[in-house]
C-alpha cells in the first residue's frame, strides 16, 4: 500500500480501523526512542545529541521495509502496540527471516545516509 505524505517525517499516513500501519509501526518506535533517551541517565550532551539524530532515520528505514516488504498484519500489530523496547524488539519474531534481513539492511543504510 502506498500512502500521501504526512506529518511523519514525509512518511504520510494511511489508516484502516485500528492503525497497525506502517506508519503506526514507525510512530511507535519514535515514540519508544524518545522516550528511553529522555530517561537515559549519564549521558553527556552530545552522545544524546548524536543518538536523537538517528532516531528519525531509522524509523524513515522500518516504515519503508514495512510498505516494501509487506510486513503482515500480526507483525504490524505488534509493534504499533509494543509498549517497551523490549516488546517492540520482540516483535521482529513476527517477521520472515527475509524481512528481518531487509529491515536491518535498510536500517543500515538509513544511519548511513545521515
Amino acid at each position: 500500500m502506498s500512502c500521501g505524505l504526512g506529518a511523519l517525517g514525509g512518511l504520510g499516513g494511511c489508516k484502516k480501523g485500528g492503525d497497525n500501519s506502517c506508519d503506526a509501526v514507525g510512530a511507535r518506535f519514535l515514540a519508544i526512542a524518545e522516550a528511553d533517551l529522555a530517561k537515559a541517565e549519564g549521558v553527556a550532551r552530545d552522545e544524546r545529541d548524536a543518538v536523537h539524530g538517528l532516531v528519525a532515520p531509522l524509523r524513515d528505514a522500518m516504515v519503508k521495509a514495512c510498505r516494501q516488504d509487506g510486513w503482515s498484519a500480526e507483525a504490524r500489530a505488534c509493534y504499533a502496540a509494543a509498549p517497551d523496547e523490549a516488546r517492540f524488539r520482540a516483535c521482529e519474531a513476527k517477521l520472515t527471516g527475509e524481512q528481518r534481513a531487509l529491515l536491518e539492511q535498510s536500517a543500515a543504510r538509513g544511519i548511513q545516509a545521515k
